[in-house]
This record gives C-alpha cells, sequence and structure tokens, in this order.
C-alpha cells in the first residue's frame, strides 16, 4: 500500500521496521526478543520521530506503532496519516503469508493467529480510527485517495 501511495505522488517509501534495523544493526524479531516489547517500543517511537522529520515521503509503520506512547497524535500533527482497514481474516492471511515472522505471532496456529488478531484490532482501533484517512485494505486501488499534490 505504502508503495502504491508513493508511486502516485512520486515520493519515496521508508518502513519504520527497516529503518530500525538499519539505525540498531538488528532485525526488528530479535530487538523484540532480546529487548523486550517496552524497550522494542521506545526505539520504535524515535525512528517514527525521525521519520517524520523528512519530507516527501510515505511513511510504513509497524501495526503498533500508533498505539503507544503519543505516536498517533505526533502522526496526526506532521501528516496525513492513513488508516488501512482490513477484517482480522485479510490480516490473518497477510501474516501466515508474510516473508517474516512478527514477534508477537511466532508459534500460533491459524486459529491461534486469527483471535490473535481479532483482539488486537479491537484495542488498537481506538488509535487507527484517530487516522485523519481511512480506505478500505481488501481491493485497494489508488484512485479511492484524494490528492492535492
Amino acid at each position: 500500500m505504502a508503495k502504491k501511495i508513493a508511486t502516485h505522488l512520486n515520493f519515496s517509501v521508508l518502513d519504520t521496521d527497516k529503518m530500525l534495523e538499519e539505525k540498531y544493526h538488528i532485525s526488528v524479531y530479535d530487538c523484540f526478543e532480546k529487548y523486550g516489547e517496552e524497550n522494542f517500543r521506545k526505539l520504535e517511537y524515535n525512528i517514527l520521530v525521525d521519520a517524520l522529520k523528512c519530507e516527501n515521503v510515505v511513511i510504513a509503520t509497524g501495526g503498533g506503532t500508533p498505539c503507544f506512547f503519543d505516536a498517533m497524535k505526533i502522526i496526526n500533527e506532521s501528516s496525513l496519516s492513513i488508516y488501512v482497514e482490513m477484517s482480522p481474516k485479510s490480516l490473518t492471511q497477510r501474516l501466515i503469508n508474510a516473508k517474516v515472522t512478527r514477534p508477537l505471532t511466532k508459534n500460533k496456529t491459524e486459529e491461534e493467529l486469527f483471535d490473535f488478531v481479532t483482539i488486537n484490532l479491537s484495542h488498537r482501533e481506538t488509535f487507527y480510527k484517530q487516522a485523519k484517512l481511512t480506505v478500505k485494505g481488501e481491493n485497494f486501488h489508488i484512485n479511492d485517495l484524494k490528492f492535492n499534490n
């Protein structure tokens, strides 16, 4: 999704997970495992703050990023935030097919993963719904977005 939007706007894409891995020379998974969620979230927040200083970029964040500290507030203050809304079923399939296992989803069966996604989505939507724009993630088309560029 971020790549489609960035291409449309002729912007670059910044992925906060990749930025964290490059800056700290550790994978997101290993960082989470080695230092715990609280420390990971602090590093993730610092990366977000750095990313928001950049111009002409689309920032792809991890699903938890907007939900900690005042992240959603600073995102909205400095940029156009977009919530890519997807069903728990679709999100579960994305996680199953992902190239990289997320720390919070490791070793879960498909049923456990679906339950995990459903529960977490219900908690995280409080933050996600603060986004300035919401789009449906399933069958998304760039023309669904209206930009003034």
